[in-house]
């Protein structure tokens, strides 16, 4: 719905969407590490966390979102303001939980964008299914607050973004033990990216430099910059059917988890990085490991994900995707898996049977297999593979 606001020049438009989704899994055993004595000993052992009979299988929720556009011209260009609200409501399996927050809320004027958007840094964000795979994405429903400044030429634009770096930290916990505190926040995300989009399809490389300030388990303090870099592309496929298009992008972290899509793959509390609806072995995430005096571990990343778009007919389309992770820790740290990589592949298939009414079907596989800490001590073995499937059912309806 679009119209001026009587006495202005400010076209505003309204816009928005409800979404019923059902969504079901597998469920195995969910293992996580812990010491063996007090926290701070050496040794490991894997335990049972929450046991499979006490987890949900089924899950139902419920999405409601507004959007607010008001724009209107200026001698310097557009002038844009735009809000998004979104409430959500569940239970059971992948819970997203009961909230409404203020997804989107910025403003734009003459290449300058000031307040909650889209990271800069990332591109793919989430993904085109119901479920994040390996790809950055402070995108849906955890922007960052940020001022930033595109300059634009024909194609091309080049962006320099300031952005909130608390909703990019990644802090464990770490077996229970090695969780840093986190000193007050000195700088913010520095984010740099470069886009070209034509009608061909677009591409984006782009950077960012992360900040961690913390004081660590064993008294140390730590102030050091990680960091992060993108190169992502899209191609258009017309010439297959109407709408097609491929896309993939790379991304390397280093101390900057939060910016590998690693740590970020879905909505539901058991999914830490690593292992899908909570089965198999809980991998260990955080930007900084303060393991023993004076000795810290830093993660290394890399992720490659990417989609193939098809639409079968103008109602009916499948979007196939598939994702890799890698992640390696510095100084070998005992107690903790040291490396981990993880395949995740599936996609989602939409029919829309009258406008604005999509009916999604969506599945997601993932495996994953992890190094067995060096100071394990069992008694059973370790559990170094982990996997699943989850499914999802959505209506949506937007307006």
């Amino acid at each position: 719905m679009a119209g001026f606001v009587v006495g202005s020049s400010v076209c505003l438009r309204i816009g928005g969407y409800a979404t019923a989704e059902f969504s079901t899994g597998n469920l195995s055993k969910q293992f996580g590490l812990e010491f063996v004595g007090t926290p701070g000993s050496t040794p490991v052992t894997n335990a049972v966390l929450t046991p499979v009979s006490q987890r949900d299988a089924i899950g139902y929720d419920a999405r409601a979102q507004l959007d607010f556009d008001a724009r209107q011209n200026t001698p310097y260009g557009p002038l844009r303001s735009y809000v998004e609200i979104l409430s959500t409501t569940g239970s059971g399996f992948e819970n997203p939980g009961n909230s409404t927050l203020l997804n989107f809320g910025f403003i734009q004027f003459a290449g300058l964008t000031a307040g909650k958007d889209g990271s800069f840094f990332s591109y793919l964000a989430g993904g085109p299914s119901w479920y994040d795979f390996y790809s950055p994405d402070r995108y849906n429903g955890n922007q960052p607050e940020l001022i930033a400044y595109t300059l634009s030429s024909g194609t091309a634009s080049a962006t320099l973004s300031l952005e909130e770096p608390i909703g990019a930290e990644v802090n464990g916990p770490i077996d229970g033990g090695f969780t840093n505190a986190y000193y007050g926040i000195r700088f913010p995300d520095f984010v740099g990216a470069l886009r070209i989009e034509n009608g061909w399809g677009s591409a984006q490389v782009s950077g960012v430099a992360h900040n961690t300030r913390v004081l660590g388990v064993s008294g140390d303090s730590l102030d050091m910059w990680g960091g992060a870099a993108l190169a992502g592309v899209t191609y258009n496929l017309p010439q297959i059917a109407p709408g097609d298009k491929v896309a993939a992008q790379v991304v390397y972290s280093y101390a900057a988890l939060g910016y590998s899509g690693i740590s970020n793959t879905a909505w539901s509390p058991y999914d830490q990085g690593l292992n899908i609806n909570g089965n198999g072995t809980i991998f260990q995430l955080t930007d900084a490991l303060n393991f023993d005096t004076a000795r810290w571990s830093f993660p290394t990343s890399w992720t490659i994900s990417g989609f193939f778009e098809h639409h079968l007919t103008p109602q009916v389309s499948v979007t196939p995707q598939a994702s890799y992770a890698i992640v390696d820790y510095s100084g070998s740290p005992a107690m903790i898996s040291t490396h981990a990589e993880s395949l995740m592949v599936g996609g989602t298939m939409h029919y829309i049977p009258a406008p604005h009414l999509d009916f999604q079907l969506g599945v997601m596989f993932q495996t994953t297999a992890e190094a067995t800490p060096a100071s394990y001590v069992g008694p059973e073995p370790f559990h170094s593979h982990a996997s699943g499937v989850a499914t999802s059912f959505q209506i949506v309806r937007d307006f």
